[in-house]
């Protein structure tokens, strides 16, 4: 949907106070730029932003100092990743996990955004030509924090459970959850 379609004007002529209402996707911003990043010997290509969206829910469409952090720690040490299933929370472009997808039998990449969960599989598909192989352990699944529909549709997909839980740059909105946390 392009922009303008997003943008409409409610009110009738008449009506000097016309009221502008804008769709959810006005400022989704999906002028992706393939980006290339290295980690030791390994090199990705993913497409991300190269600035922030001016909508907080939508972080998840760049790459953060965080996710490079932990990427050249992991990069430095896969030993520790080795034949491991990993879950990500809060993925993002998905930098971390296509890491993690080089030396782990498993990895599921989460977010809570179907934008950003679009853009990952995106990624996937990408990394995936890109080594010429199908990356059958690489996978998405949508996970909001505390919902526990999601979490059981990961753990029915995955019944043993994951060896490592990951996550860079993440956040939890504790006003937001409160209730949920008071024993």
């Amino acid at each position: 949907m392009a922009k303008e379609e997003a943008l409409q004007f409610k009110g009738d002529e008449d009506d000097d106070e016309g009221i502008i209402s804008l769709d959810r996707l006005f400022f989704v911003d999906r002028n992706y730029e393939l980006t290339e990043f290295t980690f030791g010997s390994n090199s990705l290509q993913l497409l991300c932003l190269r600035s922030a969206s001016t909508d907080y829910d939508l972080t998840g469409q760049l790459v953060w100092p965080g996710a490079v952090l932990m990427n050249n720690y992991l990069s430095s040490h896969a030993q520790i990743l080795s034949d491991r299933s990993v879950i990500e929370l809060g993925s993002g472009v998905g930098i971390t996990g296509m890491l993690c997808s080089r030396f782990c039998r498993e990895v599921v990449l989460t977010d809570h955004n179907d934008e950003v969960l679009e853009i990952i599989r995106k990624n996937i598909d990408l990394e995936a030509s890109r080594r010429n192989q199908s990356l059958l352990g690489l996978t998405t699944e949508k996970l909001e924090w505390g919902n526990r529909e999601h979490i059981e549709q990961i753990l029915q997909k995955h019944p043993s459970g994951f060896d490592l839980v990951l996550g860079a740059d993440i956040y939890i909105l504790f006003k937001m959850f409160s209730h949920e946390f008071v024993t």
